[in-house]
């Protein structure tokens, strides 16, 4: 299980880097442009993906002592809604994905099949006790991040834009 996980965490890196070159040759105002999306924007939809990334590597830091290392990594933010900026540019957004990215490969190539195997206990975004097999999480995180990327290659499509950049087989 483990293997599959840190293959996951790869693409994800280079997904995300790939997509973020091809969002940076938008203008400010494509990338920040309410298109009626459900986080409205580009940048919302990477912001939302960022957040939550964050705030499940916080939640395995806090369980897992050999991720203690990497949690000073994570970026802090305050968050009073799902749909809030807390990066509010492309550019403010780049290096933060990229230090998330790094910390998830981190994360997965620290913990051991046997903690793949075992319970996430955490609170939910409600504030009730929550316990999920680890490797549920991590494989909900990275179906998370697809489904959102491929929000924004729909949005990119709308706007005549060539986005190419999901495809796993193509990576490895």
């Amino acid at each position: 299980m483990k293997e599959l996980f840190q293959l996951l965490a790869k693409y994800n890196t280079q997904t995300n880097a790939e997509m973020m070159g091809i969002l940076e040759k938008l203008t400010p105002e494509q990338v920040t442009k309410d298109v009626g999306s459900f986080y409205g924007s580009i940048l919302g939809l990477l912001n939302h993906i960022l957040v939550t990334d964050a705030a499940w590597l916080k939640r395995f830091c806090n369980q897992f002592p050999e991720l203690a290392q990497i949690n000073a990594k994570l970026p802090e933010f305050t968050m009073k809604g799902w749909k809030d900026i807390i990066w509010p540019s492309l550019a403010a957004v780049k290096p933060i994905r990229i230090a998330v990215d790094q910390v998830l490969e981190q994360a997965c190539n620290l913990l051991t099949e046997r903690q793949y195997a075992s319970v996430l206990e955490y609170k939910g975004w409600d504030g009730k006790d929550m316990k999920k097999s680890v490797w549920l999480v991590l494989a909900h995180l990275f179906n998370h991040q697809t489904h959102n990327r491929g929000q924004i290659a729909v949005l990119l499509d709308q706007m005549g834009v060539e986005n190419d950049y999901s495809g796993i087989l193509n990576k490895f």
